[in-house]
C-alpha cells in the first residue's frame, strides 16, 4: 500500500505531465503562427507579382495598341523594328514630308494622330505605387503629349497646297517629333526594366 510519499510522487508526475502538455501546446502555437506568417509572406509575394505583371501587360498593351500603331500609320511600309534611333525617325518623316507635302499632313492628321489621343489618359489612371516606376510611366504620357504637339506644328506647316518644302524650316518640327519618339521609348524601356526587377525579386 502506498503512503504519503506515493501521493506526493503522483502529484509531481501529474504536474510534470501538465507542464509537458503546456510546453507542447506552446510549441504547436508557435509553429502555427510561423506557418501562417510564411503563407502570408508567400501570398503577399504572389500578390505583388500579379500586380506588377498586370501593370506590365497594361503598359505594353498601350504602347503596342496606340504608340506603335500610330508609327505604323505615319511611316507606312516601314518595319518599325528597323527604326532604332531618333535619327531614323527624322529621316523617315522628313522624306515623306518632302515628297508628299500637304497630302502627308492630311494623312497623319486624319488617319494617325487619333491613335494617340487615349495614351496619356490610359496611363494616368494606372495605379503605380513605386515612385520611380510611376515617374517612367508619367514620362511616357508626357512624351506622347510632346509627340502630338510636335506633329500638330509640323502638320500646320505642311498643310498648304502651295507649300514649297524647306528642309531648314521643317527641321525644328521634325526634331521635336523625333525627340518625343526617343523620350517615349526611353521611358518605356526604363519602366520595363523596373518591372522586371520587381517580378524577379
Amino acid at each position: 500500500m502506498g503512503g504519503p510519499g506515493d501521493l506526493g510522487s503522483y502529484a509531481e508526475d501529474e504536474a510534470a505531465m501538465q507542464g509537458g502538455k503546456g510546453g507542447m501546446q506552446a510549441g504547436i502555437a508557435v509553429a502555427v503562427v510561423a506557418v501562417i506568417g510564411l503563407v502570408a509572406l508567400v501570398l503577399g509575394a504572389e500578390d505583388e507579382s500579379r500586380v506588377y505583371g498586370d501593370l506590365g501587360k497594361k503598359i505594353n498593351g498601350i504602347k503596342m495598341a496606340k504608340f506603335d500603331k500610330f508609327w505604323g500609320c505615319a511611316l507606312q511600309g516601314v518595319n518599325l523594328k528597323d527604326i532604332k534611333s531618333n535619327g531614323d525617325v527624322a529621316t523617315q518623316v522628313g522624306g515623306r514630308a518632302s515628297e508628299r507635302g500637304a497630302s502627308y499632313a492630311v494623312h497623319v492628321r486624319e488617319k494617325c494622330l487619333p491613335m494617340l489621343e487615349d495614351v496619356k489618359p490610359e496611363l494616368d489612371v494606372l495605379i503605380v505605387e513605386d515612385p520611380d516606376l510611376a515617374a517612367d510611366v508619367a514620362g511616357m504620357g508626357t512624351a506622347t503629349g510632346d509627340l502630338r504637339s510636335g506633329w500638330s506644328g509640323f502638320i500646320a506647316y505642311l498643310d498648304d497646297p502651295e507649300l514649297e518644302y524647306d528642309e531648314a524650316r521643317a527641321k525644328d518640327h521634325i526634331k521635336k517629333i523625333s525627340r518625343a519618339w526617343y523620350d517615349f521609348k526611353q521611358a518605356h524601356r526604363k519602366a520595363n526594366e523596373k518591372l522586371k526587377v520587381k517580378l524577379d525579386s
